[in-house]
């Protein structure tokens, strides 16, 4: 079914459950379903399906708001209710609005074929399983998994906005472990929209090889040197960075970059970009959880930061315009990223090329301990799992090592960049050489 059919059906049904209030409202919905398979050593140990609808009610009176959730469409009007009841014991706060309609372009989200495959998922676990064994010393293989899901999702307000979509999604996990006089785990992960952008088979082997590289690994003494940052490690600290780029952060003072619109902040080769309408990626969507189309926005152009990510109400009290970059939580509404990525105009490099240039360093692949570093000063202190780096070559993976420094410093002193831009979920990142980092052992 067309999906704009699909949309008036559920519209139909939805408006019927409105009350009639004298107040602005909003409501977000979604239906998900999904199909997950587990499994460890070559077996399947779980098959799972599920189905969840959710509605979400927001209602603004006199200046106040109130916000109530439900999982049945017959629930409406009681959620309704609670909004009410909970707006009227709110604060005043005069920034509080509903956003107003503005044309939505389509963004390629939704894979038929992804769709087909549902049924296959045990043989496909199975066979990235398989993908992992091409060496001897992989000996088990732990926490395979394979989620599919289909949603469908819409925003309806007071003001006129009605809005929908159909989205799809493929995530895929494993972990290996290798033994030889050691025992080293190595995972991997991606997340997709369409079939046609995952390999599973070279999700395993991802994984076997992390384990393989880091097999027997030996202490060093601490130095200051250069790392290579793994995409996915990149994407950790771009993740931490990303905190001063909401304004609602930077509003409350909780941002790196106070004061700052117009300077330079990070290293004049970067360029960090935020993309809601990259076909077929994961933090894509014609719309923002507001209902506000998205867009291509460039934060920071040649290290200069141009500007930071809104939501309607963080635009009002800054006296500018959202950015399409409201997101739900369990607080309600906030700001978030769509697809969040590092870019440069300058030369990339492949990964080896970017080792050959590090005299002495660390091949970073893994990081442990990013949820104590602390996205308002910016300052880390985290373990790492890598391969040691001298005279432009990876010598042998080291264990027992300590990066530390501060993120903002980090992306200043990112010196070049790889060839290889890749996407975890909704951050990108391609292969980093960073100066000046503390590695301790």
């Amino acid at each position: 079914m067309h999906q704009q059919h699909i949309w008036n059906n559920y519209l139909n049904l939805i408006k019927q459950k409105i009350p009639s209030i004298n107040a602005d409202w909003e409501i977000y919905f979604f239906n998900r379903k999904t199909y997950s398979v587990e499994g460890k050593n070559l077996e399947i140990d779980k098959q799972k399906d599920a189905i969840r609808f959710h509605f979400s009610i927001r209602v603004i009176k006199d200046k106040k708001a109130g916000f109530a959730t439900c999982s049945d469409i017959n629930k409406i009007p009681n959620a309704f209710e609670s909004a009410i009841k909970l707006a009227l014991i709110s604060d005043v706060d005069d920034f509080l609005s509903l956003p107003h309609p503005e044309p939505v372009k389509d963004v390629e989200l939704f894979d038929e074929q992804l769709i087909e495959i549902k049924d296959s998922l045990p043989q496909i676990l199975i066979d990235m399983q398989k993908s992992t064994l091409f060496d001897s010393r992989i000996k088990k293989l732990r926490n395979a998994e394979i989620d599919l899901a289909i949603e469908e999702r819409g925003i309806i307000n007071s003001n006129g906005i009605s809005v929908f979509q159909s989205l799809t999604s493929i995530n895929s996990y494993i972990i290996a472990v290798a033994e030889d006089g050691d025992s080293q785990m190595g995972w991997a992960y991606r997340t997709e929209r369409f079939l046609k952008n995952i390999n599973f088979e070279d999700i395993g082997r991802q994984a076997a090889s992390k384990a393989l590289m880091l097999l027997n690994p030996q202490r060093i003494s601490p130095f200051k040197g250069f790392a290579v940052l793994d995409p996915y490690v990149a994407c950790e600290f771009l993740e931490l960075i990303s905190h001063s780029l909401s304004a609602e952060n930077y509003l409350t003072g909780k941002s790196l970059f106070i004061d700052k619109i117009g300077h330079p902040v990070i290293n004049e080769k970067l360029k960090i970009v935020d993309d809601g309408t990259i076909p077929q990626k994961f933090g894509s969507s014609a719309f923002d959880d507001e209902g506000v189309p998205t867009s291509r926005k460039i934060l920071i152009e040649k290290g200069v930061l141009n500007l930071i990510l809104h939501n309607t109400y963080t635009a009002k009290r800054s006296g500018s315009s959202s950015t399409g970059n409201a997101v739900r939580t369990d607080r309600g509404i906030s700001v978030g990223p769509s697809n969040l990525y590092i870019d440069t105009e300058e030369q990339k490099l492949s990964r080896d090329e970017l080792v050959r240039k590090v005299q002495k360093g660390v091949y970073i692949v893994e990081v442990m301990g990013m949820h104590t570093a602390n996205p308002v000063s910016g300052d880390f202190s985290v373990g790492i799992s890598g391969v040691y780096i001298e005279d432009g070559q990876m010598k042998y993976p080291v264990r027992e090592v300590v990066v530390s420094g501060n993120v903002r410093e980090l992306f200043q002193n990112t010196v070049a960049l790889g060839n290889d831009l890749t996407f975890f979920g909704n951050f990108g990142s391609p292969t980093l050489l960073v100066g000046g980092i503390d590695i301790s052992g």
